[in-house]
């Protein structure tokens, strides 16, 4: 097997382990409250119903807050594009330097050039897409999406 062959398997083990993995926490996490209902009931005899609902009952996530996804996908966004911008700003001063000091390998591999900037430039879009999308998200409580009244 080549050694891309060897960074792909790599990659998919890798993978394989993170699901896995979140698969069996959660497994853990549900067993615990399987044990700890069973010790009420040894201990007590009887369920209290507003315990058991407290137990099995999902715990609040950032995601219920009003506003959440509208702030993430504007974060979100905003970092994406700016990598995306990073990166063309980054090819373009290595071009240049490489103009500088006498090294014209960067500019005779026009196809490389073009295609990086082309990389950069996509990832800039996701970005401002991502952004965009922030307008179907609900937005937080006091803001206000409308012009002033006059």
């Amino acid at each position: 097997m080549d050694p891309a062959g060897w960074g792909s398997l790599g990659f998919w083990i890798f993978v394989a382990a993170i699901v896995v993995g979140g698969m069996w926490k959660e497994s853990r996490q549900n067993a615990e409250k399987h044990e700890t209902l069973r010790r009420i009931v040894e201990k007590t005899g009887e369920i209290d119903e507003a315990k058991l609902k407290e137990l099995f009952s999902a715990a609040p996530s950032g995601e219920s807050k009003p506003g959440y996804g509208y702030r993430a996908a504007r974060v979100t966004g905003t970092i994406v594009f700016f990598i995306g911008a990073a990166i063309a700003t980054f090819i373009l001063i290595a071009v240049s330097l490489g103009k500088f000091f006498g090294a014209t390998r960067l500019l005779d591999d026009v196809t490389g050039l073009t295609a990086m900037v082309g990389i950069s430039a996509g990832i800039a879009m996701l970005g401002l897409g991502i952004f965009h999308c922030s307008r179907f998200c609900e937005p937080p409580p006091g803001t206000r999406n409308e012009p002033p009244a006059r």
